[in-house]
């Protein structure tokens, strides 16, 4: 009888230890990767934008000051890399969550075309969710590569999700510099705060879901 209760006792005093272990694993947050060209350089630079965005995140930036789609940047030396090329050299480590702030350095008609190569290589390495920005239109450049990713977007719902950068900040040019383009500290906290929101809507921020 003594040697069948110090059994169960270790029996209750492994489950224990073993449930604590469980308990104080906390679950992995989601993993997203951002795209973008100087416009949402801000998320480099200012530590507190970062910090909104990287709340309930694992953030991987891809931020390249002249950045394009598939071609390479604007710079005559050393240009950067393409969103097409970094992925590529990527691979699965995109994660599954995409967001992509990219088009003032390129041609309406060239980012058209890219559209749906960029959008094949990220289903191809796994990601799930591809979150796009339109772009200030202060340019007819601008406004038609923002009608080229609402028309890239109907073909690949729920997969491509359109955030409307441009309305939401239309009517606060104090949020942007005299181009109207680059983001002030003020800005970059404004568009912080809307990226955050909207991944959190779309149930991209937080831990991980255990079930399924």
């Amino acid at each position: 009888m003594g040697r069948l209760s110090a059994l169960l006792g270790v029996l209750v005093l492994c489950g224990g230890l073993a449930a604590a272990a469980l308990a104080g694993k906390e679950p992995a947050l989601q993993h997203v990767t951002i795209f973008s060209d100087s416009s949402g350089a801000a998320l480099g630079w200012d530590s507190s934008a970062k910090q909104i965005v990287a709340h309930g995140n694992r953030l991987l930036l891809e931020l390249h000051p002249c950045g394009r789609l598939t071609q390479p940047g604007c710079f005559t030396k050393n240009p950067p890399p393409s969103v097409l090329a970094t992925v590529r050299l990527l691979g699965r480590r995109v994660g599954p969550n995409v967001v992509v702030f990219v088009g003032y350095n390129d041609d309406p008609a060239t980012y058209r075309h890219g559209l749906p190569i960029v959008l094949k290589a990220l289903w191809k390495r796994g990601v799930q969710h591809m979150i796009w920005l339109t772009l200030r239109a202060t340019t007819k450049q601008y406004v038609d590569t923002n009608h080229a990713i609402y028309a890239e977007e109907q073909k690949w719902r729920p997969t491509m999700t359109v955030l409307d950068w441009n309305h939401y900040s239309s009517t606060h040019p104090s949020w942007f510099a005299e181009d109207g383009i680059h983001m002030t500290g003020t800005g970059a906290m404004a568009f912080a705060s809307y990226l955050h929101r909207s991944l959190k809507r779309l149930g991209l921020t937080g831990p991980t879901s255990t079930t399924g």
